[in-house]
């Protein structure tokens, strides 16, 4: 499965980690809201877009050709450009 490996290791609680997966991920087309959560099992963080940005990343990926570039890799990779968490995209999709 596809992970983000931090580039600095984020500490939450006394628990550190040092890379995230993508276990949850809504896409809520009324409400105008994605919502993501990452965990390395034990830590979790949880991101929201929201209004016509998420509208616009919504259709942009239900658009998108997922056969170059997995759902989950693009996710990340959105996260990693808005400057919300900081490394590097690894692995491969399940």
């Amino acid at each position: 499965m596809e992970q983000i490996d931090l580039t600095t290791p984020l500490a939450v609680d006394p628990r550190t980690s040092t890379f995230f997966k993508v276990r949850k991920l809504v896409f809520d087309w009324e409400g105008s809201l994605i919502f993501i959560r990452l965990s390395d099992g034990s830590v979790y963080r949880e991101f929201y877009y929201t209004g016509q940005e998420a509208t616009d990343l919504m259709v942009l990926l239900n658009k998108a050709n997922l056969s170059t570039n997995s759902l989950h890799k693009r996710v990340l990779n959105k996260l990693i450009a808005d400057g919300k968490l900081t490394g590097t995209v690894n692995g491969s999709p399940d």
